[in-house]
């Protein structure tokens, strides 16, 4: 069974003379329980012009046999491959439709999502590249929250977009098998944020990104996932991507690094109190060893860029003076326990 849609989404397309042909490619190792339910958001959309392509790794639960009860519905190959960038490289080689996607095999789509990229398609006959909107979902695939995700639009500089906030849902992304092969295709090189260097390089080829303002995928997220589970190494290649393209790298990594980094080292050792100040330290000195190659941008960064207060958000950023107020409680508190210690020493 397919997830709900969440009660603000309309009402799905029933109607029209869909054109667009897809190509959706399913990376899959081991994801019996969820596999099922990817394959089944997919057809129950009954979109007439859609080929599935199940590139399973060499699964040893019981995903194979799941696979096998689609028939000629879907193809499918298992065997051991080199990681989901080689699967989804390798699926992408044999898609025969003109416009590719894809789903994990613990995500999903919903509203009939091809219907409304078709139309957007339709609408937008020079658009490269399709990002519709998505919400995360926990593992048993209940809405949580809207996914956040980057401006598309005429007026709007994509690649600026993706340096600054790097937000796409990627089960929402499709996009045409010809700008796919200019921007290189899928790197293998990367296991963890292949989707972002992807979009990236879309981009940085010219492609015309288009929107979709509907819901039209559910990204799973619960603690077993690989990107969650692997936090750090996702943020790394991030930050490769971005000093390979962009020759920096962005005020909001910077902070989910160096939150993720402060969490770890500090706060779950040493509480939460005076996290303006500490969470601050952290981010101006990552902010240095990741940018010092641009020097004119570093030292700017350095003088001015603050920390968006609630977490790695474009946003809600701290102000001087809530910064300054900060130091000064920090100051009095440990100067207060340094005049305490003093007076029990001399007593």
């Amino acid at each position: 069974m397919v997830a709900s849609r969440p009660a603000s989404e309309p009402i799905p397309l029933t109607s029209g003379h869909p054109t667009t042909d897809f190509s959706i490619v399913v990376p899959s190792f081991n994801q019996g329980n969820f596999i099922g339910n990817t394959l089944d958001s997919l057809l129950q959309q009954e979109y007439p012009r859609l080929e599935i392509l199940v590139m399973d790794g060499g699964s040893t639960d019981e995903t194979v046999d799941v696979l096998r009860t689609y028939g000629d519905r879907i193809r499918w190959v298992s065997e051991p491959d080199e990681g989901q960038s080689d699967a989804l490289q390798k699926g992408f080689s044999l898609a025969t439709h003109e416009w590719l996607g894809w789903l994990n095999s613990d995500d999903i789509q919903v509203n009939r999502a091809l219907f409304h990229v078709d139309r957007a398609v339709r609408a937008n006959p020079n658009a490269d590249v399709v990002v519709g909107q998505g919400h995360y979902m926990n593992k048993a695939g209940e809405y949580q929250r809207p996914y956040p995700t980057i401006a598309v639009g005429p007026d709007v500089d994509v690649c600026h977009e993706l340096f600054t906030k790097g937000y796409v849902a990627q089960p929402s992304v499709f996009f045409r098998r010809s700008v796919y092969e200019r921007a290189g295709g899928v790197d293998r090189n990367l296991q963890f944020a292949m989707d972002y260097d992807l979009w990236v390089r879309l981009a940085r080829v010219g492609s015309t990104f288009v929107g979709v303002e509907t819901d039209i995928s559910g990204n799973r997220w619960y603690a077993e996932t690989k990107t969650t589970t692997a936090t750090l190494p996702l943020l790394a290649d991030v930050v490769a991507v971005q000093i390979r393209d962009y020759g920096r790298v962005s005020p909001f990594i910077v902070q989910a690094i160096s939150d993720y980094l402060y969490q770890t080292i500090h706060a779950n050792h040493s509480g939460d109190t005076h996290h303006l100040v500490y969470r601050t330290a952290y981010f101006k000195s990552l902010w240095f060893a990741l940018n010092f190659r641009s020097p004119l941008y570093c030292a700017r960064g350095l003088l001015r860029q603050q920390i968006a207060k609630s977490g790695p958000v474009v946003g809600d950023e701290l102000s001087m003076n809530e910064l300054a107020k900060a130091v000064v409680k920090l100051v009095h508190s440990r100067g207060g326990k340094f005049l305490s210690s003093l007076i029990k020493q001399e007593s």
